[in-house]
């Protein structure tokens, strides 16, 4: 069975089900599986994974076992595999059942064997079966990194490549001719000495010529898949980012320059390097055939022993690669909550975290040690074994007037080099298993989603209008429910209601950044160059205070004043002024030189900036303190000067209710909207403002 590794912890459940259905026949990826943008709140359930499975045809059984039976008891060999929670809050594949042992599939290592008693412990005893039904048909899958590679190594390039690494080989094999020829004085020293030349300079120009072939194909690598790669992040929708941690997507990245290595500095030099050993063999043949032959069965004994080792390596390699990424991922995630970290004295916990996480890592890696020590072992003892009997059997022949010296010494280079091409195309075949894995982990980020297009009626006087909008995060669980409402150019509007009501939700429906069904309809032109926004998770970059609020910050075009004015509005101009070099001094990586109130004042000031007319804040309020806030809301939201942008803000502040024009009030998904003092005759918003 295929092993398919999961992005995060949530989408195990999916991993599972992709490597049951390539069992089946079909091939696909988790990111194909997905029902929607966002994984549900609760997580992937079980009732989650049947409406996904109505779609591929397959028979699927939920059950619980009594776990007091043991493993061959519960699952018999027909029914295997199977997908089983672990944990309970974790799902593998079990694939087989043996007398003492179960192998299964984590999505979070890969293969692994646990003892019954073991595998009981972690065993929940809930129980999912799959199987096709008589519609099922199966499917072949492409990787997506498959066809850009192609691109990229069918050409001029690749073939100066291998033919820079061709003749590197010659070099190497003609050396050894030369030598011999000296050994035995078949010419003189000056034809000797130009012979050398002779290889230096080709040498030079093999060197030369994968040089520049090198760096030909790593532009042309970095224009076909670091940039696909990175078109197809931006292209996703803003929940894919809440769906995987920073870290994940980060080294998921990094996994792009794994790829290009792998193929360039393994792969065709081993490839090469083997097909160089034919050449060789026909060589030594013309020499002495029985030597040859010889040393063409010591050979295959090493091959067969090396190979076994293989598919050993490669499950470790998937272990390591998988507890890497994860190390990356916690280790961002406790550095994005340092603050608190240091507030509450975590430190020894995240110590400890850390310690455990890269300790497993390091687990992960000394196995690929292992089998590399191993390999590098019996390597040597094998290369001693073989020279010694090679000489034996060689001064044998040596004695018939079969072989020379010299020629022995030929021979004694070519063990080297048939256990050197065995040894790499060991290393190919593990290449080719690391880059698979390398590539399905990054092949949804390959594919560049459909951007929804935005309906524009630039002369509405209607900044925004709602026509029967629905959303959900399950089929048929429905948040919003064909709702209808349009807010004009210049209106005020803060959008309220208790936690978990689907303020965001809204927000995010309004500003576009997820889908939904139903239409909305801007009165922007441009509308994605005049939207200023303040989010929860925004910050500021390193670099100078203007370069962070103003987008075109070319001094001959900087409006001073326009910028002084808004700083005024949002309490900020004092404060800039008194730096020393006022709006042009620099600022630390998100800001750290500013308190978290100044910050979100600089961030309001630049979504009022920049030629902005439809403004979004989410909580644009939560670090400032009752001063400031007052101070903006007259400053802004009651000033004439802004009477043209439109502003939606969520805002847990009810004070700011009484400065807005409009209230939208949400309330077990239903959504009303109209002036505050009006919406107070409703029982249930009276209740929400004065609780």
């Amino acid at each position: 069975m295929k092993i398919v590794l999961q992005n995060n912890e949530q989408d195990c459940l999916l991993a599972c089900y992709s490597m049951i259905l390539g069992y089946f026949g079909r091939d696909v990826a988790i990111h194909e599986l997905y029902s929607g943008e966002m994984i549900p709140p609760d997580g992937l359930s079980v009732s989650y994974l049947k409406n996904i499975n109505m779609q591929h045809q397959v028979n699927m059984h939920v059950y619980k076992t009594d776990k007091k039976n043991s493993p061959n008891k519960i699952f018999y060999p027909k029914m295997l595999p199977v997908i089983i929670q672990w944990n309970d809050n974790h799902f593998v594949v079990v694939t087989k059942i043996y007398r003492k042992n179960v192998t299964l599939i984590d999505p979070a290592i890969g293969k692994v064997k646990y003892n019954y008693n073991d595998f009981m412990k972690k065993f929940s005893g809930y129980i999912i079966t799959l199987s096709p039904n008589s519609s099922f048909t199966k499917k072949k899958r492409i990787s997506e990194i498959i066809f850009p590679l192609k691109k990229i190594f069918k050409n001029r390039n690749t073939f100066l490549y291998i033919f820079s690494l061709f003749i590197s080989q010659i070099v190497a094999l003609w050396f050894s001719i030369i030598l011999r020829d000296i050994l035995n004085k078949s010419h003189d020293i000056t034809y000797s000495f130009i012979m050398m030349i002779s290889l230096v300079l080709f040498q030079t120009l093999s060197l030369l010529m994968k040089l520049g072939a090198q760096k030909n194909t790593n532009l042309l690598y970095e224009s076909k898949i670091s940039r696909q790669i990175f078109k197809g992040i931006f292209s996703r929708p803003l929940l894919y980012f809440r769906n995987n941690s920073v870290g994940t997507i980060i080294e998921k990245i990094n996994l792009r320059t794994g790829i290009r290595d792998g193929i360039l500095l393994k792969i065709f030099p081993s490839l090469l390097n083997f097909f160089t050993v034919f050449i060789v063999i026909i060589y030594l043949g013309t020499i002495s055939f029985t030597l040859t032959l010889f040393l063409v069965i010591m050979n295959l004994l090493y091959m067969i022993f090396s190979f076994s080792l293989i598919s050993i390596k490669r499950q470790a390699n998937i272990q390591y690669t998988q507890q890497t990424i994860d190390f990356t991922s916690v280790v961002q995630e406790d550095l994005n909550q340092i603050e608190q970290i240091k507030a509450q004295a975590n430190e020894k916990e995240c110590v400890k975290r850390w310690t455990k996480k890269s300790a497993q890592t390091i687990f992960s890696y000394n196995k690929i040690l292992n089998i590399d020590g191993i390999t590098s072992a019996f390597n040597q003892g094998f290369n001693y074994i073989c020279v010694i009997l090679m000489m034996i059997f060689g001064i044998y022949l040596n004695q018939g007037n079969l072989v020379s010296i010299p020629d022995l010494i030929i021979f004694q280079s070519g063990i080297s080099l048939f256990v050197s091409a065995v040894n790499q195309i060991q290393d190919v075949m593990f290449e080719i298993s690391r880059l698979s894995i390398y590539g399905n982990k990054i092949s949804d980020l390959l594919i560049e989603n459909p951007q929804r297009i935005d309906n524009i009626e630039k002369h509405s006087n209607n900044a925004i209008i709602l026509k029967d909008i629905s959303y959900s995060y399950e089929l048929n669980n429905y948040i919003f429910n064909n709702i209808n409402f349009s807010i004009k150019k210049g209106e005020k509007i803060a959008i309220v209601g208790k936690s978990g009501s689907g303020k965001s939700t809204l927000f995010n429906i309004l500003l576009g950044l997820i889908s939904y069904e139903g239409e909305v309809t801007y009165g922007y032109e441009n509308l994605r160059q005049i939207i200023g926004v303040v989010s929860q998770n925004m910050n500021l970059r390193k670099g100078s205070l203007i370069e962070n609020i103003v987008s075109n910050n070319n001094s001959e075009e900087l409006d001073i004043q326009k910028i002084n004015d808004v700083l005024k509005d949002v309490n900020m101009l004092e404060l800039v002024d008194s730096l020393p070099q006022k709006i042009f001094s620099q600022l630390f990586e998100n800001g750290k030189n500013l308190s978290g109130g100044q910050i979100q004042r600089l961030l309001i000031a630049k979504s009022l900036l920049n030629n902005n007319k439809f403004i979004f804040w989410d909580e644009p309020f939560s670090s400032l303190d009752n001063q400031n806030r007052i101070h903006i809301y007259k400053n802004v939201l009651e000033n004439p000067d802004y009477k043209s942008q439109t502003i939606i803000m969520i805002s847990h502040h009810l004070d700011v209710l009484k400065y807005v024009n409009r209230v939208i009030y949400i309330d077990d998904k239903k959504i009303m909207i109209d002036k505050h003092n009006n919406l107070l005759l409703n029982d249930s918003y009276n209740s929400f403002v004065n609780e």
